[in-house]
């Protein structure tokens, strides 16, 4: 799982430029602002001289080094504050735009926008008697449990899609029985890279800032060490306004399921059981 305990970030002029430069670390603070500056060195040292193919090359290389050999777009790690922390496998986190998500090795999620549909679904909609987007997520979960009956499946329904929950020994973020699973599930790409770059699942627990009305963006953190009074007050102002809202309602359950406090913290967090609206 890749989630940093000591980062920070911070914008810098450079050579007339703005950069976002970050800096992390499993150690300390200090070894993560010791990145930070060598962060900002590579890049003084990249608009200090004219731009060539050769020194954009070498300087993507150095900051690739810095955040780990091979690391791309979604292979970040994520810098984000650690609210509560349940177990080595399961963590909570505030995420980018301030809702509280489920950081987890145990608990397979996926998210789903799509229900999947076989050839007879779709020809069903050709002639005007296609089933609704629950029964193809019902039909297309009940045929996954018949090929991995020792998996435990969970369907929940969300604002705007579906969240399968799998749980099973033979489970890790990023294995070929993983892939083979979001494959069938059509799982959200992005949300397929990016569990597979952190390796971990997440699922977020708190409703959408913009589906509360909320106008103000959450300020965010520039490090590890503390929020902002900003974030502070913001963060406030959200709690308030998630009362009555819920994150997705549980629709299904399958196979075995293990007893498990993360996912039970999930379920009440979200408000699976709940029948309030879905945000």
């Amino acid at each position: 799982m890749r989630i940093p305990r000591y980062w920070v970030r911070e914008q810098r002029e450079l050579c007339g430029m703005q950069c976002r430069l970050r800096g992390f670390s499993d150690e300390s603070m200090t070894a993560a602002q010791a990145m930070l500056e060598e962060h900002a060195r590579v890049m003084q040292e990249f608009f200090s001289a004219p731009v060539t193919a050769e020194s954009l090359e070498r300087m993507r290389g150095s900051v690739a080094a810095l955040a780990g050999a091979g690391q791309g777009e979604y292979a970040a790690d994520l810098l984000e504050p650690v609210c509560r922390e349940l177990d080595g496998r399961n963590i909570i986190t505030r995420n980018r735009y301030g809702a509280l998500v489920l950081n987890s090795t145990e608990i397979c999620f996926v998210d789903v926008d799509d229900p999947p549909a076989g050839f007879m679904d779709s020809l069903l909609g050709l002639v005007g008697l296609g089933a609704s987007p629950e029964q193809l997520m019902l039909r297309a979960l009940h045929k996954l449990h018949a090929d991995y009956p020792e998996l435990g499946m969970r369907l929940y329904e969300t604002a705007a899609g579906w969240r399968v929950a799998l749980t099973g020994q033979r489970l890790a973020p990023g294995n070929a029985l993983q892939r083979a699973l979001f494959t069938r599930l059509h799982a959200d790409e992005l949300y397929t890279r990016l569990c597979a770059a952190q390796q971990c699942w997440r699922a977020r627990l708190t409703p959408k800032p913009a589906r509360l009305g909320m106008a103000q963006k959450y300020p965010g953190q520039f490090s590890s060490a503390a929020a902002t009074p900003q974030a502070e007050a913001w963060v406030q102002d959200y709690l308030q306004r998630c009362a009555g809202r819920a994150v997705c309602r549980l629709v299904e359950v399958l196979g075995p399921q293990q007893e498990s406090p993360a996912l039970s913290l999930h379920d009440e967090l979200t408000g699976a059981a709940s029948r309030c609206a879905l945000a």
